[in-house]
């Protein structure tokens, strides 16, 4: 799993007045984020979901998207923007898991500057096999991780 220098956890996370969220990274608005009304634009946000959403698998252990491994793939997604946000801001994205059933999970996302939130989304992950289609249970180790972090609720 990569060591990210960004990562925050719970105890960073508070750190950045962010509280009820257990993984999360900071980052900076880039130039190319930007659309020609002068703010982030729309799709920009599902990006960074999608970073958050892939580096919180790959620190859980859910998969290293290995031929082996489980593919974690998003069935359905949303995003809420509450706020806009301009070039070179600072921003905190946290994930954490809302649901977690044997085979998928609901995760959640939070984009924050200065401890407010400024747009959140939910994604439908499914874990399916390399052939894409039959569902695979989760890591055992995986699940255990979940549960004790981010204590979601389970079906």
């Amino acid at each position: 799993m990569p060591d990210f220098i960004n990562t925050l956890d719970r105890d960073g996370l508070e750190a950045h007045g962010i509280t009820g969220w257990s993984y999360g990274f900071f980052d900076q608005v880039r130039f190319s984020e930007i659309d020609a009304l002068a703010h982030v634009n729309n799709v920009v946000y599902l990006q960074w979901f999608e970073t958050a959403r892939v580096r919180y698998i790959q620190a859980f252990g859910m998969t290293a998207y290995g031929p082996e491994d489980p593919q974690i793939v998003v069935r359905h997604q949303t995003a809420d923007y509450l706020a806009p946000m301009y070039m070179e801001e600072i921003y905190v994205i946290a994930a954490r898991t809302r649901l977690l059933k044997a085979t998928s999970l609901i995760m959640e996302y939070g984009v924050f500057r200065e401890g407010e939130m400024v747009a959140k989304g939910d994604a439908v992950c499914i874990s399916l096999e390399q052939d894409g289609k039959t569902r695979r249970a989760h890591y055992p180790a995986a699940v255990e991780k979940i549960l004790e972090i981010d204590a979601p609720e389970q079906a």
